[in-house]
């Protein structure tokens, strides 16, 4: 328990509660998670996670800002090696899905905490719906992207992507087995249909 107690005498403590806290939701799900058990699994005292979150609510908020971060990581790290605006666009969608395969309890808390999920459902003016939209028409103007209401298509996109992750999150039967690199071939198979379209003329 040495490396735990530097921590807390370095002044880490919280970064070590919310650390523990984020993988036991990732592993077990938030109902694993009580303030007794958080203390018990960091090696401080029952008192100690108080300090630094009022309650378990504030503890979960504080979970779910991280999960999100890291879901905004996992999105920029996607797009970092494409070479055009289609490509981006494909990208994100399967990331996203495939955290939602590879960390269904955390992204069910991002998307069950309002202060983090309105990031992430295309508020109107939120900064990455607004970069979305603008690959939307770079991929027009190159011709990679069909001609249509880069709104609407954002919007079909959204629907799209985030009714897969919330499918495989919530045990759809024909989704409950999926592996990660299962989840991505679907998503990359559903954006495919999405951009070609499924009318034959």
């Amino acid at each position: 328990m040495s490396g735990k107690q530097n921590s807390y005498h370095h002044g880490n403590l919280r970064e070590v509660l919310l650390e523990t806290a984020f993988r036991l939701v990732d592993s077990d799900g938030v109902e694993a998670i009580s303030m007794r058990a958080l203390a018990r699994e960091a090696g401080v005292s029952s008192a100690a996670p108080f300090r630094h979150f009022a309650d378990k609510r504030v503890l979960l908020d504080a979970v779910a800002e991280k999960a999100a971060a890291e879901l905004e990581r996992k999105l920029d790290e996607s797009t970092a090696a494409c070479s055009d605006a289609l490509t981006q666009f494909r990208a994100m969608s399967v990331a996203y899905v495939r955290f939602a395969a590879e960390h269904p309890a955390l992204f069910d808390l991002i998307h069950g905490t309002e202060s983090v999920s309105a990031g992430f459902l295309g508020e109107v003016k939120d900064e990455r719906r607004l970069n979305l939209i603008a690959l939307i028409i770079e991929g027009q103007n190159a011709g990679l992207i069909p001609e249509a209401d880069p709104e609407l298509i954002a919007l079909t996109s959204e629907a799209l992507t985030h009714g897969l992750a919330r499918m495989i999150v919530d045990r759809h039967p024909r989704l409950r087995t999926l592996s990660s690199e299962e989840a991505r071939q679907l998503a990359l198979a559903a954006t495919h249909l999405l951009q070609t379209g499924i009318g034959l003329t």
